[in-house]
């Protein structure tokens, strides 16, 4: 292979198309990322693995009577949000300057990407429902909740009860539901759930098929569903903090045809920052 053609090849490779594509993607229809926090992700953009976090545990208060005696010190709890975690993508292309002009073959490569990318995400989100308080936990291996479609709804009003309870829910903090289809197929059933067709102008988040007991409904075919049954997790933005990088993005010419290789390193982390801000049931389908 000439130098010339190599460099002509590497000249041709704009890392941050590719890049800006593949996180504009995941942040429009990657499920679990609508529910998450993005809140340390600055710090993460500044090339860091590791995030420490300072947050406060509990603030004094007390009835005012004309002076105060003690401050105290509020206690701080320090935690670290590692990007420990990594998928990687690559494909082969005929032709970088065409792939990155025609914008057809462009979205039709990163979609394919961003999928591989999606599915590791949405799972290790949703593992954090593991954090959650038992409290917070409808149901159980051996005992799970049945639902069906005369049933479900009310179920969904204790899940968003607990969240009210524990003080995650609030006028200003909605919730958010999210749901295997199979789920799904028991809402577009009940009779109490409210479809986006009947919304009106009620902004919902992309991915939302609507609410129920005041919760946003997210579906997603990566989670939710194992040989026991289902997982259903529910919270609010409070819950988990989430940040990435996308590592390493690089072009190379393929040893075997006149192709070129562009692959990429994503890596991201998460952190249960607010366990009493999800709320979990463990399913059945009757």
């Amino acid at each position: 292979m000439s130098q010339e053609i190599q460099k002509s090849d590497y000249e041709a490779f704009r890392r941050e198309v590719w890049s800006q594509k593949l996180n504009a993607g995941l942040n429009k229809n990657c499920v679990m990322l609508q529910c998450v926090n993005r809140d340390y992700q600055a710090d993460a953009d500044k090339g860091t693995g590791q995030i420490n976090i300072v947050t406060p545990l509990e603030v004094a208060t007390g009835t005012y009577t004309g002076s105060i005696d003690s401050y105290g010190a509020a206690d701080t709890e320090k935690r670290t949000l590692k990007l420990n975690q990594s998928v990687y993508f690559g494909f082969s292309v005929p032709d970088i300057n065409q792939a990155q002009t025609n914008i057809g073959i462009m979205d039709a490569i990163v979609d394919k990407a961003k999928k591989a990318v999606e599915t590791a995400i949405d799972t290790y989100l949703f593992n954090q429902f593991e954090n959650a308080p038992e409290d917070n936990v409808m149901g159980a291996q051996g005992s799970l909740v049945e639902l069906n479609s005369t049933t479900i709804y009310s179920k969904f009003v204790t899940l968003a009860k607990i969240l009210k309870s524990s003080g995650a829910i609030t006028p200003e903090k909605q919730g958010w539901v999210v749901i295997h289809p199979d789920i799904e197929e028991l809402l577009l059933l009940c009779k109490e759930f409210t479809s986006v067709a009947n919304l009106g102008n009620t902004t919902v988040s992309n991915g939302s098929i609507g609410k129920i007991a005041g919760l946003e409904v997210f579906v997603s075919n990566n989670v939710g569903k194992n040989t026991d049954g289902y997982t259903i997790l529910a919270g609010t933005k409070d819950a988990i903090t989430y940040a990435s990088q996308i590592k390493k993005i690089e072009t190379l010419r393929a040893q075997s045809s006149f192709s070129s290789i562009i692959r990429g390193l994503y890596t991201f982390g998460a952190l249960t920052l607010n366990p009493s801000a999800m709320a979990v049931i463990k399913a059945g389908v009757a």
